[in-house]
């Protein structure tokens, strides 16, 4: 595996590779990186953003999560239901429009943040190494205006 490892990076150097390509490999590898981690938690990967976006915003509806993260409303309600069942989190209904559910962490889903964010962190080390501090800046400020870019372009329908 090791041969083929150096012969495709011997060829990708050759190749001009596409943008996609570059984040379709970071996003698959962090998934990987996640759902080892995750497991550990007695949760699954794909639970993190959902939580972290919940400890920061609580209150937050279902919704509003699947268009921050740009998701499916059906995959985040799994997503919900999964986290609910397993009393990371509970949904009130909002009193003005009884469809629509609050969503707000649990102690247990608090509990667990701490250790979500470790994840994160070790995440950021793993993918960063060899990056300063300001590299890394200038890189969090470059991603975050290709997804600003990414779903202002695809709203207005280009």
């Amino acid at each position: 595996m090791e041969d083929i490892d150096l012969h495709l990076r011997n060829k990708m150097g050759d190749l001009d590779i596409q943008l996609e390509i570059f984040l379709s490999i970071i996003c698959r590898n962090h998934l990987v990186f996640t759902n080892r981690k995750a497991k550990r938690l007695n949760i699954k990967g794909r639970h993190i953003p959902c939580l972290m976006l919940i400890s920061n915003c609580p209150g937050i509806t279902q919704d509003e999560i699947a268009y921050i993260h740009q998701i499916d409303k059906g995959f985040i309600a799994r997503i919900v239901k999964e986290l609910e069942d397993d009393e990371f989190l509970c949904r009130t209904i909002d009193s003005e429009n009884r469809r629509k559910y609050h969503i707000s962490l649990t102690e247990k889903g608090k509990d667990i943040i701490p250790k979500i964010k470790d994840i994160d962190e070790e995440w950021k080390e793993v993918v960063c190494e060899g990056l300063n501090e300001d590299e890394i800046s200038k890189l969090m400020d470059f991603m975050n205006l290709l997804a600003e870019n990414s779903i202002e372009k695809i709203r207005n329908r280009i």
